[in-house]
């Protein structure tokens, strides 16, 4: 009689994208939630004393945190102020909702301004509304 084998299903490894999401103008974390439509109310959570917003995804979560502490580097604070940047978001989400994520920042950017800037020494690639379809190919 012969064995049949069984199908071990590997676990897929998870791909964590980060982006910087800059905005023209200040604006908290529970600003911006209120601006989202395209996922349900009860998926959004905010913590105002950490300026942080989680928004559930399928896969996993996109998370909004405060990164403007982050830069103190003479070349970044050249970009944020030629760009007159007043409020950096660092954003990660699972490359598995990627589609829903690029719907959710386009709404954001559509009704808010601003611009995701790739986490590189020159903050390229960026996206704005235009070219928003294109997140996240550059780390495929």
């Amino acid at each position: 009689m012969k064995k049949k084998g069984k199908a071990v299903a590997k676990a897929k490894k998870k791909t964590i994208l980060e982006y910087y999401y800059m905005i023209p103008e200040k604006t908290d974390a529970k600003a911006l939630s209120l601006m989202i439509e395209t996922v349900p109310e009860e998926k959004i959570e905010v913590w105002p004393q950490l300026n942080l917003m989680e928004v559930v995804m399928t896969a996993d979560s996109l998370i909004f945190q405060d990164a403007w502490e982050c830069f103190e580097d003479p070349l970044d604070l050249e970009y944020i102020q030629g760009h007159h940047i007043e409020t950096i978001y660092q954003i990660s989400y699972d490359s598995e909702d990627a589609e829903l994520v690029k719907k959710v920042m386009k709404e954001l950017m559509t009704k808010k301004g601003g611009l995701i800037c790739s986490d590189t020494d020159d903050f390229e690639p960026t996206f704005n509304t235009e070219n928003i379809g294109h997140l996240g190919e550059e780390m495929q």
